[in-house]
């Protein structure tokens, strides 16, 4: 790469950079909401993650409410049997003990209904804590949105300020071959959002570690170099 290519490469990352951190500011400061919005934020996403564990209570409650439908059927044709059996008998000798099964027959059968009834109820009991959740949720969300929508006005300036940096980025970014800005966006994911730094007094401020001498006089050379602790960009303000 030619020195001019070179150094358009790292003015462009240097300003994509700074667009970067202003864009990291101007949502900083669309997200620090009032007291009363920040409430209504976090209680949201309280009711929010609540509801997602009832859902899946419920998905639990209706697989073993329907595992106990089935047992109960089986037990209303097994009582159903033992009743027939019982009715149709002519041996004396066989009655006692059908009488026995038939009231087994028949405890079996009270049980079946009484964990059906039992399950029915408490799959109701969750579905409406979802429905009074939800509807909980649903006022607060009108109300957070009412109370966003002036946030938003009065911070038009930041609005305007994250439209014209995120535009910048787009801009910025097509001026960086493929190569150049994979680099630079997997160092701002794994780098707290720091991907290109300047170095003060021969050390790197992104990590606080000091290069050794022939990397800086390297950096000197060149204009850039990788950080050997840290593989951040670095250049020379």
């Amino acid at each position: 790469m030619c020195y001019s290519k070179f150094m358009d490469t790292l003015t462009a990352l240097r300003e994509l950079q700074l667009a970067h951190d202003g864009l990291r500011a101007a949502e900083k400061g669309l997200s620090a909401f009032p007291p009363e919005m920040a409430n209504l934020n976090l209680s949201i996403q309280a009711k929010e993650k609540r509801i997602s564990i009832i859902d899946s209570d419920i998905a639990n409650a209706a697989a073993k409410l329907e595992a106990l439908e089935k047992q109960h059927q089986q037990a209303v044709k097994a009582e159903a049997y033992a009743r027939q059996d019982l009715k149709e008998s002519t041996n004396r000798g066989q009655y006692t003990i059908l009488m026995r099964s038939l009231d087994e027959k028949e405890r079996q059968l009270e049980l079946a209904q009484r964990s059906l009834s039992e399950a029915e109820a408490a799959l109701a009991a969750m579905e409406s804590d979802k429905e009074s959740l939800q509807s909980s949720k649903g006022e607060e969300k009108r109300q957070f949105d009412e109370l966003h929508e002036i946030f938003m006005a009065e911070n038009e300036n930041i609005v305007v300020a994250k439209d014209r940096l995120t535009k910048q980025i787009s801009e910025l970014a097509g001026k960086l071959d493929q190569t150049t800005l994979s680099k630079f966006n997997m160092l701002l994911q794994r780098r707290q959002g720091r991907a290109v730094v300047a170095v003060e007094s021969g050390t790197c401020t992104g990590c606080n570690i000091k290069l050794r001498s022939p990397l800086f006089y390297q950096l000197k050379a060149q204009g850039s170099v990788a950080c050997e602790t840290c593989q951040r960009i670095l250049f020379l303000p």
